[in-house]
């Protein structure tokens, strides 16, 4: 429903699992999208999910590639897809692990689009759907911040006086975010660097 938050972009999906859902949608609209996992079972059942449900127009749009967080060897192999950087970076359910979360933040720095600074509303963007579990939200914004991403964004909001843009609100009808999100834990943050 918000093919605009990809369209004509280059995509990257942060442990997509065999699913890759956000992948598979984002086809419809980006240039490229590579979908990652760290796990070599995982994308192999990826593949066939891939080949089972996309048409053969859209799948050649979507790449799918090994990237362990962190892994400079992962990280390279990525870059060489596609040298100018990703202007969109998606992880769902991936912010589970403590230990993960620092190298998550340097490999989205590596592979991020360069920001343009006189164009605000283009700057590519880092967008987490978290679920809290075994790690807080300030934990994540730290470790964000560490690596030089800005949340300009989240949902819920946290007080009616935020200075964050309102980016993910324009997604939904009406400020309606109940009716796509029942679960109250839910959270998504959109960074830029």
């Amino acid at each position: 429903a918000n093919a605009t938050i990809v369209a004509g972009k280059r995509v990257l999906e942060l442990g997509c699992g065999c699913g890759g859902i956000c992948s598979m949608l984002a086809t419809g609209s980006a240039d490229l999208v590579v979908a990652t996992d760290g796990d070599a079972k995982a994308l192999d059942l990826l593949t066939q999910n891939v080949a089972s449900n996309l048409k053969a127009s859209s799948s050649g749009r979507l790449i799918t590639k090994r990237l362990e967080w962190g892994n400079e060897d992962d990280i390279e192999s990525v870059k060489e897809l596609n040298g100018k950087g990703f202007d969109v970076i998606i992880g769902t359910d991936v912010t589970y692990v403590r230990e993960a979360i620092s190298p998550l933040f340097k490999t989205a720095k590596e592979l991020i689009a360069a920001s343009q600074e006189n164009e605000e509303d283009r700057r590519p963007a880092l967008i987490l759907c978290h679920l809290p579990r075994r790690v807080d939200e300030p934990s994540i914004l730290a470790a964000a911040s560490e690596y030089g991403f800005k949340l300009v964004d989240r949902w819920p909001k946290q007080n009616t006086t935020s200075s964050l843009q309102s980016i993910i609100s324009s997604w939904f009808p009406e400020d309606r975010y109940e009716d796509y999100f029942p679960n109250k834990a839910l959270s998504i943050m959109y960074f830029t660097t």
